[in-house]
């Protein structure tokens, strides 16, 4: 227990108390164990419970200094609202239990793709051929399913291993940069080439000499040879294998910026291809989320942030805006505190809700296998502000186990 919280009497409680219940979440019938009263009609409801005590947490409090003793509501209302609580928290029950069956369906389609992604490189290496029909597959299915679907939800998938960051960051980025071809309109056919021009863009990186390929580049030499990667994918950008000429461009230009500064070539403005200005905005993205150097990585939401601010001259400005507008204030991954007082982790978001993520709430009370994923639009909560993981404590950020890999893949609503 923190110094902040302490044991209240059950009868000395007041509307703007932060409490902590000292039940089991199933043995009462408020949503939350934790939650900050708000009216008469819910210290009515705790007393009910035959409770002698709540946890107060002081510092998360707000109590009026001359606010009166409440007056309890009338035995009717108070039984009718009893009545109402349980319902809706039944109700939550079962949306979480569909959000689990989505989830895990969402997690399997993932570890599938990752499993196909890692294929692919020693495919493309022997059989370039045939490695371009697998990945043309891959990315068809995926295709299909974005554009067949009425809405979709952008979930955050469990943190990868390290080692294979390359894979989960070609993996990523197809996700992201297929949902945005979507938000651009763009044809089925161009949404078919982003994807694989996507899902090859950093193949050049297995050429790269020593662990060039997975460790920042520390001298001015291997700088200079680190920025050759995107023309080092032979296999798939020379000859005739089969892939499209702009997956190709996307491959050599992922890193160009429109001023010029990007490399391996430093070209300019529309010597660029359109698709690949789109990818490069979701590279960025995906970059300064697991940068190498902790001290410049960046939150979901600060990232987004981050390169409205910087990189305005060197991105795509309506490829930038239409992608932050379809991540969202709070995109998956990002630390949140809701009105309420609590702390959650925000799982995923629906594109056609943004500012009603669904967000994993930290309650000690409840196991964390269990944990309440609740829709913050549903709850008739807001999202009062986002925060960096090391701002939690102990307690909360073991629980929320904020990701350092963050793994994106898209579930899609019939």
């Amino acid at each position: 227990m923190s110094q902040a919280t302490t044991k209240l009497d059950i009868d000395k409680l007041r509307v703007g108390h932060y409490i902590r219940l000292p039940l089991p979440w199933r043995d009462h019938p408020f949503m939350f164990n934790s939650f900050r009263i708000k009216d008469a009609q819910q210290i009515a409801l705790l007393k009910r419970l035959k409770l002698n005590f709540v946890f107060v947490d002081m510092k998360r409090s707000a109590v009026a200094e001359d606010a009166p003793t409440p007056q309890a509501p009338k035995a009717e209302d108070l039984a009718e609202a009893q009545q109402a609580l349980a319902q809706a928290k039944q109700a939550q029950i079962e949306r979480l239990q569909n959000y689990r069956r989505g989830l895990k369906k969402t997690t399997q389609n993932y570890r599938d793709n990752l499993s196909r992604t890692r294929a692919l490189a020693s495919k493309v290496r022997g059989r370039p051929e045939e490695g371009i029909q697998a990945a043309t597959t891959m990315v068809r299915t995926m295709v299909d399913e974005l554009l067949n679907s009425d809405g979709l939800e952008l979930h955050l998938m469990a943190e990868g291993e390290l080692k294979d960051a390359i894979h989960h960051h070609g993996l990523n980025v197809t996700v992201l940069s297929l949902m945005l071809a979507k938000k651009l309109g763009l044809t089925e056919m161009e949404i078919e080439t982003v994807g694989l021009g996507a899902l090859f863009h950093d193949f050049g990186k297995a050429k790269l000499p020593g662990s060039l390929a997975s460790t920042p580049p520390k001298t001015a030499a291997e700088v200079a040879a680190f920025k050759t990667h995107p023309n080092l994918a032979d296999t798939l950008i020379e000859g005739d294998n089969g892939l499209p000429w702009q997956a190709v461009a996307i491959i050599r230009q992922h890193h160009e910026f429109l001023d010029g500064s990007g490399y391996p070539e430093g070209l300019k403005g529309e010597r660029i291809d359109p698709l690949a200005q789109l990818v490069t905005v979701v590279n960025e993205y995906d970059n300064l989320v697991h940068h190498p150097d902790p001290r410049r990585r960046r939150t979901p939401n600060t990232a987004l942030g981050w390169l409205f601010k910087h990189r305005q001259e060197q991105l795509n400005t309506q490829y930038l805006q239409q992608f932050i507008k379809m991540m969202g204030v709070y995109p998956p991954g990002s630390i949140v505190q809701l009105d309420n007082g609590q702390y959650g982790i925000v799982m995923s978001i629906n594109e056609k809700a943004l500012l009603s993520p669904n967000v994993m709430i930290y309650d000690p009370a409840i196991p964390v296998q269990e944990a309440a994923v609740i829709n913050v639009g549903d709850e008739g909560l807001k999202v009062a502000k986002s925060l960096p993981p090391e701002a939690l404590s102990k307690g909360a950020y073991a629980y929320l186990s904020p990701r350092e890999r963050i793994n994106y893949f898209f579930e899609g609503k019939h």
